[in-house]
């Protein structure tokens, strides 16, 4: 890996940091001491830029307390895309079963159709074998049909 290839240019100038030139000994900035490791505070009576002045913007104070920011703002973020994604499984979840109730009401619908063209049918099969007695068989059931309704049916 070349260490030495330089970085693209960031979008915000004023945000980027000089680097040293391969074989210059001196840091940018006037930075007498080599860079502190993250976590550990800066040595006593340094000449870092992040000295223990809590007056100072650009100091470790407000370093420290910018990066708790960051770490609550992001758990934070997290939290809230826990919660979105677990809505997200719920109205998938309730979308689901609004369908398969669609379902049933579709096919309910259906065989009730069924059931009601088969009643159609049957009354239309009742209506044609009345009307199909012929006017011979009508006479000659007449008279008997007569009798039955004014001596009554035997029970």
């Amino acid at each position: 890996m070349n260490t030495n290839a330089p970085f693209p240019a960031p979008l915000r100038p004023e945000l980027s940091l000089k680097r040293r030139e391969p074989g210059t000994t001196t840091p940018p900035m006037s930075v007498t001491q080599p860079p502190m490791s993250f976590g550990s505070p800066p040595p006593f009576g340094s000449a870092a830029p992040f000295e223990g002045d809590s007056s100072n913007p650009y100091g470790y104070a407000a370093l420290q307390a910018a990066w708790d920011k960051l770490y609550r703002a992001r758990a934070l973020l997290e939290a809230e895309q826990a919660h979105l994604r677990d809505d997200r499984i719920a109205l998938q979840g309730e979308l689901d079963a609004l369908d398969v109730r669609r379902q049933a009401i579709v096919a309910r619908e259906v065989r009730i159709q069924q059931l009601e063209m088969k009643a159609a049918l049957d009354k239309e099969e009742a209506d044609e074998e009345k009307g199909a007695e012929s006017t011979m068989a009508k006479l000659t059931r007449a008279p008997f049909e007569m009798a039955r309704q004014v001596f009554g049916k035997k029970d």
